[in-house]
C-alpha cells in the first residue's frame, strides 16, 4: 500500500485561501458583517412580536377607564412598568358598570414605590379585586393559585428576590408569594397585591410626599369587558355620551389601541430591518462575485494544470464552491456569534431602547432563527461563485494554460 501523503481538494481549497489572507480575511469579514446584521435583526424582531403576542395576551380586558390626562401614562405602565400613581374616584366602578353594553368591571390601583430593596430604582405597584378581576388574577394564578392574603405579593419576574423572602415599601413590609415568568411587558417590572394592600401601600406613598390619596375607595383604572353583541366603539361611545366626552374627568382607552400602536412601531422596525438586511446581502453577493472572478482569472493557469492532471470540469468547479463555501460559512458563523453574544445579555437594554414589549426567543425559536441565517449566510459565497465556476468548467486546459501564460 502506498502510504506517501497526497493533497485533495479540500487540502487545496484551504491553501489557496491561506495563500492570500488579507484577501479572504476580508471577505469573511464582508460576510460576518452581513450575517451579524441578518441574524441579530431577526432576533430582535422576533423578541418583539414575542413580547407583542405577551401584551395582547396579558390585558384581557376590552375598555380601560383612566383619569382624564393619563391615557399615555397606562400605555407606559403596560408596555414599559413605568411607575406612576393616579387616582380617580372609586364611585366610577359602579357608574361605568351600569353602562349598557358593559359586562364586568373591575378596579386597579396603581402605586409607584420611592425605592425597595429589591430594586436600584422606584417600581409599580399594583393592586386588584381578586374577586372581580379578570386581568391579573388568570395570570396570577398560574403560579399562585390561591387568594393573597394582606401583605403578600406577586412579583414579575424582572424583580428580584425569592419566593418567601420580604421586601421593604415605606418601612413596610411585604412577603413574596409567588414570582411570575417573564412576559416580555411592563408587568415584569412590576409587583401585584390586593387593594388593601395597595391601600395601604397607597396611604403610606402619600404620607412619604407622594401623590395624595383623594379618598378612601378611590382607584386608579377600570378593566371592562364587554357584552357578545355590543362593539367597542358603540359602547365607547355609550360611555363618552352619557359621561359628557372627558368632561367629567374621565378617558375611554381601548385596549387593542396599545397592542395597534406597538405593532405599528414594530412593523416599522421590521420594514427597517429586512430592508438593510436585503441590501446587505445582495452587497456581499455583488462584491464577492466580483472578486472571485477576478480570482478566476488570476488562476487560469493553475486550473489548466490541474485539467491537465486529470482534474474534471467538475472537479475544478467543485474546488470554487468549496473556497467559496468555507469563506461564507466561517463569516456566517462569526456573525451570529458575534450577534448573540450582544443580544442575549443585553435583552433588557433593547427593551427599553425599543419602549416596546420583548420577549426573547424560546430555545427552539432560537435554534430555528439561527439554522436559517446560517443557511442565508452560507448561501451567498456558491452563489456568488458560480458565474465564475460555470466559466471555469466550459474552458478546456490547453486554452485555460494559454490564457494563464498571456
Amino acid at each position: 500500500m502506498d502510504d506517501r501523503p497526497y493533497l485533495t481538494f479540500s487540502d487545496l481549497a484551504f491553501c489557496n485561501l491561506k495563500r492570500r489572507p488579507v484577501r479572504t480575511a476580508g471577505l469573511i469579514i464582508l460576510v460576518a458583517i452581513m450575517s451579524f446584521v441578518l441574524f441579530g435583526g431577526s432576533l430582535i424582531t422576533y423578541g418583539l412580536f414575542n413580547g407583542t403576542d405577551a401584551l395582547a395576551s396579558r390585558l384581557g380586558a376590552d375598555l380601560l377607564i383612566v383619569p382624564k390626562g393619563y391615557d399615555q401614562t397606562v400605555e407606559g405602565i403596560l408596555l414599559r412598568g413605568e411607575p406612576s400613581a393616579f387616582y380617580m374616584d372609586g364611585a366610577w366602578t359602579e357608574k361605568i358598570a351600569a353602562v349598557e353594553g358593559v359586562r364586568a368591571v373591575s378596579p386597579q390601583l396603581f402605586v409607584a414605590s420611592l425605592n425597595a430593596s429589591c430594586c436600584a430604582m422606584p417600581i409599580q405597584l399594583i393592586g386588584f379585586e381578586q374577586k372581580t378581576d379578570f386581568v391579573i388574577e388568570p395570570w396570577i394564578r398560574t403560579a399562585y393559585p390561591g387568594d393573597l392574603a394582606d401583605g403578600d405579593i406577586v412579583v414579575g419576574g424582572a424583580v428580584s428576590g425569592r419566593v418567601g423572602e420580604a421586601i421593604k415599601f415605606f418601612d413596610r413590609d411585604y412577603r413574596i408569594a409567588a414570582k411570575m415568568e417573564k412576559t416580555g411587558t411592563g408587568f415584569d417590572a412590576s409587583i401585584f397585591m390586593n387593594m388593601a394592600s395597595a391601600r395601604a401601600a397607597a396611604a403610606d406613598y402619600s404620607a412619604a410626599g407622594g401623590t395624595p390619596l383623594p379618598a378612601a375607595g378611590a382607584v386608579s383604572s377600570l378593566a371592562v369587558t364587554i357584552d357578545e353583541g355590543f362593539t367597542i366603539s358603540g359602547v365607547t361611545g355609550g360611555i363618552n355620551s352619557e359621561f359628557g366626552y372627558g368632561s367629567s374627568g374621565i378617558v375611554v382607552v381601548a385596549a387593542k389601541t396599545i397592542v395597534h400602536s406597538v405593532a405599528g412601531g414594530l412593523r416599522a422596525i421590521v420594514t427597517f430591518s429586512a430592508a438593510l438586511a436585503a441590501l446587505l446581502w445582495f452587497v456581499a453577493l455583488l462584491v464577492l462575485a466580483v472578486v472571485f472572478s477576478v480570482v478566476i482569472n488570476e488562476r487560469k493557469r493553475e486550473f489548466g494544470v490541474l485539467r491537465s492532471l486529470g482534474a474534471t470540469r467538475r472537479k475544478l468547479q467543485a474546488l470554487v464552491f468549496l473556497e467559496a463555501g468555507v469563506v461564507s460559512l466561517t463569516g456566517g458563523g462569526a456573525g451570529v456569534f458575534l450577534a448573540a453574544l450582544i443580544i442575549i445579555p443585553f435583552r433588557a437594554y433593547i427593551q427599553d431602547a425599543a419602549a416596546m414589549p420583548y420577549m426573547q426567543p424560546s430555545p427552539g425559536g432560537f435554534v430555528a432563527v439561527t439554522i436559517a441565517c446560517l443557511l442565508l449566510s452560507f448561501a451567498v459565497g456558491p452563489l456568488a461563485s458560480l458565474f465564475s465556476a460555470v466559466k471555469i468548467g466550459r474552458a478546456d486546459a490547453y486554452a485555460v494554460i494559454r490564457e494563464g501564460e498571456a
